[in-house]
């Protein structure tokens, strides 16, 4: 039987894995390993700025979730 605790590990590493694949779509399709470096593409006229601004934001959101799941990951290890 599952418990509360390991339901809410499950949650949030599944969406820990969906978040993070999702950005290396988008870092992917740039050809890029940080969102930052999208930004310079579309500045430097390498990428049109339609619709890679609109990938570039998605990126940034992604990885602040991704880094705010992984914290909240670490806090719930520590209560075992």
């Amino acid at each position: 039987m599952m418990v509360k605790s390991d339901l809410t590990s499950l949650v949030l590493m599944n969406e820990l894995l969906k978040q993070k694949r999702e950005l290396e779509r988008i870092l992917s399709k740039y050809n890029v390993k940080d969102p930052d470096e999208i930004e310079k593409k579309i500045e430097k006229g390498e990428i049109p700025e339609h619709p890679s601004y609109e990938d570039y934001l998605s990126a940034l959101a992604l990885k602040q979730n991704i880094q705010e799941l992984k914290k909240e990951i670490e806090e719930f290890l520590k209560t075992f």
